[in-house]
């Protein structure tokens, strides 16, 4: 082979290399000019992919599908090119019949006489090798031989190349599933917050129409039994004064109409202070507390509403039982208006690690994820679970229609007051 000529091949063998990134494609097209330029009947290469000394064969030409798979692994000291990669240097057998010890089926089983077995290296690091075969003894020339020093360093090249490409492939792959899940996470988390700030803004709203209804539904308490009662009493007692001269025994009925108006104004006035904030709940505690108001429920509603206390009762910081009564409020507030149900019961549990409270009834029922997916029209639900949020309570919902419900409250680690 001329030098030009040399050359010429070898240029071809570079161009051919350099026009794709991808490993497999590239070693076959090296494979392929190399085995033409050299006019050698059969060419594989080896790489090593992983992190043990083993190398996987990667390409071939001119050898039987069979043998490929026979030979899929190449060891350091396995035969002649086992030995070159232990070496890190070429080495060329020129008649196999002389060489005593071969045990490369490879070889042996396709014809071989001169085999060239040249170690790929990348930065000082081993990563493959190339291997040549012809079925005519003495084939490789020095020319040849150091044609294939040259093919070997493009070779390598090319598997840099191919493997940084596949790595940046790999990297921009992976930045792109990290930005795609960042941002699936973030648009989660913006959907979460803005659900949050509507939730938010209905019960500011909704804790508004209240206070506004409340104001008004005192004030009219206030102006149709309180203030009829004093006016009635301060009738009473007018008319009193008027008979203490001439009707002593009629002034003392009116005195006597008079305290009873009053003793009714009282109970008027102090169920009114009890609506807005239980007395009991401070002096008695949760349980009393939540059994006076089931006794209204049951009066008013027309519900059999039985309280259950379990353990020793303890006593809790004050917000934490205001919060907890509130939540029993609305549960057992939703059965009267809701659930069309005769009977209802509250379990509060008191236990040394957890205090937990079950409210059940059997209602109708209702599907509970269908009831919040419209929060709109159930702000009582959500402002329970607000209210559980608070004091770090877990709060849930279990309900079927036609089998009741249940509501549970479960604060883990609850602060009980010494008593």
């Amino acid at each position: 082979m001329s030098r030009s000529k040399e050359q010429a091949r070898l240029n071809k063998i570079v161009i051919a290399a350099s026009r794709s990134l991808n490993l497999k494609e590239t070693l076959t097209t090296v494979l392929e000019h190399t085995m033409e330029a050299l006019e050698v009947s059969s060419g594989v290469i080896f790489l090593n992919e992983g992190e043990s000394q083993q190398m996987h064969l990667s390409a071939y030409r001119g050898i039987t599908s069979e043998a490929a798979e026979r030979e899929t692994i190449l060891a350091p000291s396995q035969c002649q090119c086992g030995r070159a990669l232990e070496s890190r240097a070429p080495i060329f057998t020129h008649n196999l019949k002389h060489t005593p010890h071969c045990p490369f089926e490879l070889c042996a089983g396709e014809g071989l006489l001169s085999v060239a077995s040249i170690p790929l290296e990348v930065k000082g690091e081993v990563v493959g090798l190339l291997q040549l075969g012809s079925t005519k003894a003495g084939h490789f020339s020095q020319a040849q031989q150091d044609f294939l020093a040259a093919v070997a360093a493009q070779v390598s090249v090319s598997i840099e190349n191919a493997r940084l490409y596949e790595q940046a492939q790999r990297f921009n792959l992976e930045l792109e599933q990290k930005v795609q899940q960042r941002t699936r996470e973030l648009e989660s988390a913006r959907q979460a917050l803005s659900e949050k700030a509507d939730q938010l803004q209905r019960l500011l709203s909704a804790a508004y129409n209240i206070q506004e209804d409340t104001r008004e539904r005192i004030a009219q308490d206030m102006h149709d039994g309180v203030i009829q009662l004093i006016i009635g009493a301060l009738y009473e007692t007018q008319a009193a004064r008027k008979a203490m001269t001439n009707d002593p025994p009629r002034a003392v009925k009116n005195v006597e109409r008079a305290q009873q108006l009053l003793s009714e104004a009282e109970a008027e006035i102090r169920r009114t202070i009890y609506d807005l904030h239980p007395p009991m709940l401070d002096s008695l505690g949760l349980v009393a507390a939540t059994r006076h108001f089931a006794a209204n429920c049951s009066a008013s509603f027309k519900i059999a509403c039985q309280v259950k206390s379990q353990g020793k009762t303890r006593r809790m910081e004050k917000k934490t039982e205001l919060a907890i009564y509130r939540m029993i409020q609305a549960a057992l507030h939703n059965v009267a208006s809701h659930a069309a149900a005769s009977r209802a019961q509250v379990t509060i549990q008191f236990g040394d690690t957890f205090c937990q409270v079950m409210i059940e009834d059997n209602g109708i029922g209702f599907d509970p994820e269908a009831v919040l997916r419209q929060p709109g029209e159930h702000l009582g639900l959500i402002s329970m679970k607000e209210r559980a949020e608070a004091i770090n309570a877990d709060l849930s919902i279990r309900s079927t229609p036609g089998e009741g419900s249940q509501v549970m409250l479960r604060l883990p680690s609850p602060e009980y007051l010494e008593t």
